[in-house]
């Protein structure tokens, strides 16, 4: 973190708190695997869809190439026969 990272105002340090008690809740719920990826799925796109709301307009679209750069990477391994 930089020197001059911006403080938190103690609502936003509320804010961050109340969102971090949501998905954790919703984390230490899952029983499997793909539920956990259920999860994160559903907290990432939330995030992209706040972020857009706040004016970022590429906020789905770079969510959209962490996932494909994720899915093309065990594509691959998956064809070489490496799936570890």
């Amino acid at each position: 973190m930089s020197g001059t990272a911006t403080k938190l105002t103690p609502e936003a340090r509320r804010r961050l708190q109340n969102l971090a008690r949501f998905w954790n809740e919703r984390i230490q719920a899952v029983r499997s695997d793909a539920a956990l990826a259920q999860v994160c799925f559903d907290r990432a796109r939330a995030a992209a869809r706040q972020s857009q709301r706040d004016g970022n307009s590429r906020a789905m679209h770079e969510l959209a190439e962490v996932l494909a750069t994720w899915a093309q990477r065990h594509e691959d391994a998956h064809a070489r026969g490496n799936t570890t």
